[in-house]
Order: C-alpha cells, then sequence, then structure tokens
C-alpha cells in the first residue's frame, strides 16, 4: 500500500513538472513572438528621422 502512495504521488509530480515545463515553452514562445513582432515594427519606422534633422536627409538625396 506504501508503495502504490509512493508511486502514485511520484506520477503525480512528473506529471505537474511536464504540465510547468509545457507552460515554461509556451511563455517563452509567446516572448520570441512579441519580440519578433516588435522588432518587425521598429525596422519597419525611418530611423533616420529620429536620428538626422529633416533638411539634413533631404540635402543628401
Amino acid at each position: 500500500m506504501n508503495e502504490e502512495r509512493i508511486s502514485a504521488a511520484r506520477a503525480d509530480m512528473e506529471r505537474r513538472v511536464a504540465e510547468f515545463r509545457e507552460k515554461q515553452a509556451k511563455f517563452q514562445r509567446e516572448r520570441e513572438d512579441y519580440y519578433e513582432t516588435t522588432i518587425e515594427k521598429v525596422r519597419a519606422t525611418d530611423w533616420n528621422e529620429f536620428v538626422t534633422p529633416r533638411q539634413e536627409r533631404r540635402a543628401r538625396h
């Protein structure tokens, strides 16, 4: 009887650990997706507009 309880407790812990790892992996994927989306938006902006005054940019082109 005692071994059955230990076995059941071990199985429960293993299940919980597996669920925790799955959840952490999901969070990691969501962070990576958010990062990629944010970086794409930043790269789509005209960085020169923020770095170089407008008149200097026109003179160069």
